[in-house]
């Protein structure tokens, strides 16, 4: 049985994109995320074109409890509801493709903190 999400509880990709929001806001936050994903202002948008660019923006806050209670913070929202929305997009990530439509694919993007992430 699914687990429908919570009317109050944004989706990841809102959770997500807010967190991109709240770097802009910070300065050291958002070079850091420039630095570890090897981004610029210039490639961001091509890349969030990625199926998995918006895990790469959540995993990147869930590494950093100082990120992750200010970015909680700034939407008014908890730490728990930003890792449920992680949780979901690796759910919807490891379903098995529908017929006649997308699939998830790992196109490798962002890399994994385990894989190259300093």
């Amino acid at each position: 049985m699914r687990q429908r999400r919570g009317q109050d509880e944004p989706d990841a990709g809102t959770i997500a994109i807010a967190a991109l929001s709240y770097f802009a806001t910070e300065p050291k936050t958002m070079s850091r995320f420039f630095a570890l994903t090897g981004l610029d202002p210039t490639t961001l948008r091509d890349a969030a074109a990625s199926p998995s660019f918006l895990a790469g923006v959540l995993d990147f806050v869930l590494a950093d409890e100082k990120v992750l209670l200010a970015v909680a913070a700034a939407q008014e929202t908890t730490p728990d509801a930003i890792v449920r929305a992680r949780q979901a997009l690796e759910r919807r990530r490891s379903a098995p493709p529908v017929e006649d439509g997308p699939s998830a694919v790992d196109d490798g993007w962002p890399p994994r903190p385990h894989d190259d992430w300093a």
